[in-house]
């Protein structure tokens, strides 16, 4: 029997003030409207899912099949509509984080023990919640050609960081302890049937994959470190075998499952700096072999100082560019001559004048090291400008659904 303000009619009196909280934490999310279309109705419209779900945690109860189905069915419908897997979790994680502060500023501070108890329900019932809706998202690319296909949804699973046995169970993957992370660019393999071949490769592999050749993120299975390792430079050496284009890769492994996110995020920061460097190679980088270009992508004071050592160079004809071949000719003067089509002596001349001009001798250990880090730095300026820029053009028309995509076709 409810005690006259226990803590079932405590919160059950304040039921519209949880359905603001949570409303007001979704406003303007991604997926807030496709959600609220699908979960609303859910259990008769959005205020009564609420004292609903709030019943069964305040009885301690389990949910019942056709409240499983009903989630399972929420994360088809995402599926369906292309809700990238990361934005459904976040969505669903703030609703989350809503309803328990304000269950907790609701409740008195003297029924600490109770409200923990309560909480703790709470989260066992949310989380049998979400492993329906996974399950759901998961089992929607079987259902139609539309959705994406199972091994593209586990690789973005994990790269979220989100629970992904129940996805690769569903895609009959086995989850291996750990990942190597590829992230790899090779904008000019734009043909489909470069995909279809690149595609081919990672799954013969047991590679999982997000993305196109134009931005890809691979999860190569670590058991075996090593075997990754070889298995991510032989993708990309592949990649390049394709094209005279530059193909620019990096490569991070974490330990465990868990360690995917990080992974991917500093194989990006890599990634940046390959692009950037002037004499980058066909291969996966590791942060452990680019240190000193890391820092300086972290030290906005060093970049400039490094600009200032380019800057004499606009005084000459080429000089920058003399510079940046020569460096990707790995200081071979007779290549890098019939790569700027100049001769040889010219190319000495070129030297001469970058020499006199900023003060810093080319030919030395010390000076190429410098000028190899000042173009880096240049580089890392004009790439980010550019993904400024097209950060700006990519933003959605008013009336747009922001984050929210469809696949690639090839997907």
């Amino acid at each position: 029997m409810t005690v006259p303000g226990g803590l079932p009619e405590i919160l059950t009196a304040q039921r519209p003030r949880l359905d603001a909280a949570i409303g007001e934490a979704l406003h303007g999310h991604p997926a807030y409207q496709p959600i609220r279309r699908a979960a609303g109705p859910m259990f008769g419209g959005r205020g009564e899912t609420i004292a609903h779900l709030l019943a069964l945690v305040l009885e301690d109860e389990p949910l019942p099949a056709d409240d499983l189905a009903r989630f399972r069915d929420l994360g088809m419908m995402a599926a369906r509509q292309a809700i990238p897997l990361p934005v459904l979790s976040e969505a669903w994680d703030l609703a989350l984080a809503a309803a328990a502060r304000t269950c907790w500023a609701i409740v008195p501070a003297g029924r600490f023990a109770e409200m923990a108890e309560f909480t703790a329900r709470a989260a066992r019932l949310a989380e049998r919640a979400r492993e329906a809706c996974i399950r759901g998202y998961a089992e929607a690319p079987c259902e139609g050609a539309r959705s994406r296909p199972l091994r593209r949804l586990l690789a973005e699973t994990l790269i979220d960081g989100a629970p992904a046995g129940v996805i690769a169970d569903a895609a009959d993957v086995r989850l291996a302890p750990a990942y190597l992370v590829l992230r790899c660019e090779a904008p000019a393999l734009a043909a489909a049937a470069h995909w279809e071949r690149a595609s081919e490769l990672l799954e013969a592999w047991d590679g999982l994959y997000s993305g196109d050749l134009a931005g890809l993120v691979v999860l190569f299975p670590a058991g075996d470190p090593l075997r990754a390792e070889d298995l991510a430079g032989e993708f990309t050496a592949r990649l390049a075998s394709w094209t005279r284009g530059p193909v620019h890769a990096a490569a991070s492994l974490h330990s465990g499952l868990t360690g995917v996110p990080a992974a991917v995020k500093e194989a990006a920061q890599v990634l940046t700096v390959v692009k950037a460097i002037p004499d980058a190679e066909d291969r996966p980088y590791r942060a452990d072999e680019l240190l000193v270009e890391l820092a300086i992508l972290g030290q906005p004071a060093i970049r400039r100082r490094l600009a200032a050592v380019l800057s004499p160079l606009d005084a000459g004809t080429d000089l920058r560019r003399t510079l940046e071949v020569l460096l990707a000719c790995n200081l071979d003067r007779e290549r890098a001559a019939r790569e700027l089509w100049i001769h040889r002596r010219t190319l000495h001349y070129r030297l001469d004048r970058i020499r006199d001009l900023s003060g810093i001798d080319p030919s030395s250990a010390r000076g190429i090291q410098l000028f190899r880090a000042a173009l880096t730095s240049a580089r890392l300026t004009r790439l980010d400008r550019e993904g400024h820029r097209a950060e700006d053009a990519s933003l959605p028309p008013p009336g747009a659904v922001p984050g929210v995509r469809r696949a690639p076709a090839h997907a």
